[in-house]
């Protein structure tokens, strides 16, 4: 998967200058790298496979329209990450949506190389710590999620939400303080 700093855009601070073969062709590439990312991130706001389907098809139409836009203040992927978790907020406002089942092999796909009890024992642990996660309040669950699974850095979850960046570090230690009591009276059942 190509970083999205070595997708090459034509911009200035005002605008990206890109003709329409140029807008798809650069949108291709951005669904080739970030579309799992994209879902992954939407489904952990509404925890519905469908809705983040839809959401993450919604980000990449908005993406498409507003690309030139972008002013390359943000990488690309900070920038779909910010559209994705804006969209994913309003569907949760627009239809205060139940949490339903997770779909848990978007998360992380099992190693052909192992066992079949090795991959199902590690597949069980990733589920129930997943599950942990989205028992958390969203604005932990978010910055866990973008933290861990998406791999930004805290500047970067602070632009992807538009929050303080001390926001997001406390968010992060809250975060990790209330998945380990949810993991430890786990064990403890």
């Amino acid at each position: 998967m190509r970083d999205n700093r070595d997708i090459p855009i034509p911009f200035n601070q005002e605008k990206v200058h890109l003709n329409e073969q140029e807008k798809e062709q650069l949108l291709k590439e951005l669904m080739a790298s970030y579309s799992q990312k994209v879902f992954l991130l939407a489904y952990s706001f509404v925890q519905d496979h469908g809705m983040a389907e839809d959401i993450s098809q919604e980000v990449f139409i908005k993406c498409y329209q507003n690309l030139n836009q972008y002013r390359g203040e943000a990488s690309l992927s900070t920038w779909l990450y910010r559209i994705t978790a804006n969209t994913s907020k309003d569907v949760l406002r627009k239809n205060k949506l139940a949490i339903l089942m997770q779909p848990w092999q978007f998360f992380e796909p099992s190693k052909r190389s192992e066992s079949p009890e090795v991959s199902y024992l590690k597949q069980d642990q990733r589920e129930e710590v997943l599950q942990s996660i989205f028992s958390l309040p969203i604005k932990y669950r978010e910055i866990l999620i973008l933290y861990y699974f998406h791999e930004q850095k805290v500047e970067e979850i602070a632009v992807s939400l538009a929050i303080n960046s001390n926001t997001v570090r406390t968010r992060l230690v809250r975060g990790r303080e209330r998945l380990k009591r949810v993991l430890t009276s786990q064990i403890g059942e």
